[in-house]
């Protein structure tokens, strides 16, 4: 494809880079992939490039739903309307993949759509997503001392501005989707950055101790109070102060069926 009809994307491009590797790492030319919330195309448009030159039809392999579907540009695939409901208009076991890039915050039934997924999802089955990071050092910083993490600031209830940051209505954490994945039943759930901020590495490099400390009298606490709820949650107590979700700009999930 020609840059001049390459379909414009709403993500960052390390964001689509680093997701692009991983949906090509577990799809194959007989897949069925699903893009949840494809916006105008771009990763439609990628991944469907991919079953064209392997000279598989994308309307075959690929399908894509979206709430306007009136922006969706890439031609190639169908793209069916959805609402704010998180519901998956495919059957049951139909996909051996879906991603959603930099959807769900905008969403106010984020695990229903965890759960929808794991039931659309074929036995083995991936499902790849991201979000806004808001356990790097500068978004924790700045809720600190606004009120309001980095990607988080004042709402809009105006239907018109829900795709923008001031419709992100979702603000949560690696925590959070770590449970949701667990709770809708995925078995293999894996975490992985896009790129580092330099805002929030830096610090986090230099508060790393105290946060490793923090990290630490969590854990115990929870450890005394509950110890089969600290079994369920030390290796998480952990990754929630690690470099990676100190200083990655996105929350990027992958999870196994």
């Amino acid at each position: 494809m020609t840059a001049s009809n390459v379909i414009a994307s709403a993500s960052h491009p390390t964001t689509n880079k680093v997701i692009s590797k991983y949906i090509l790492e577990r799809i194959n030319t007989n897949s069925k992939v699903l893009d949840f919330g494809a916006g105008r195309g771009y990763m439609s448009q990628e991944i469907g490039s991919f079953f064209t030159k392997s000279n598989k039809n994308p309307r075959h392999h690929l399908f894509a739903c979206e709430i306007d579907t009136e922006n969706f540009e890439y031609a190639d695939v169908d793209c069916l309307q959805i609402s704010t409901d998180s519901k998956i208009p495919f059957e049951d076991n139909t996909f051996d993949l879906i991603y959603s890039i930099e959807v769900l915050e905008h969403t106010p039934r984020p695990y229903d759509f965890l759960d929808e997924a794991y039931k659309k999802l074929k036995k083995g089955g991936w499902l790849i997503f991201s979000v806004p990071n808001i356990l790097h050092f500068q978004s924790r910083l700045k809720f600190l001392l606004s009120g309001y993490g980095e990607m988080f600031g004042p709402l809009s209830s105006d239907i018109k501005n829900a795709g923008r940051i001031c419709g992100h209505i979702m603000p949560l954490n690696y925590g959070h989707f770590n449970y949701g994945l667990k709770k809708s039943g995925f078995e293999i759930i894996e975490y992985a950055i896009d790129r580092r901020k330099k805002g929030a590495i830096v610090p986090a490099l230099l508060f790393y101790p105290f946060l490793k400390f923090s990290s630490f009298l969590v854990s115990e606490k929870t450890k005394n109070n509950d110890i089969e709820l600290w079994k369920e949650n030390k290796e998480v107590i952990k990754k929630m102060n690690s470099i990676d979700l100190l200083s990655s700009r996105s929350c990027i999930m992958l999870a196994r069926k």
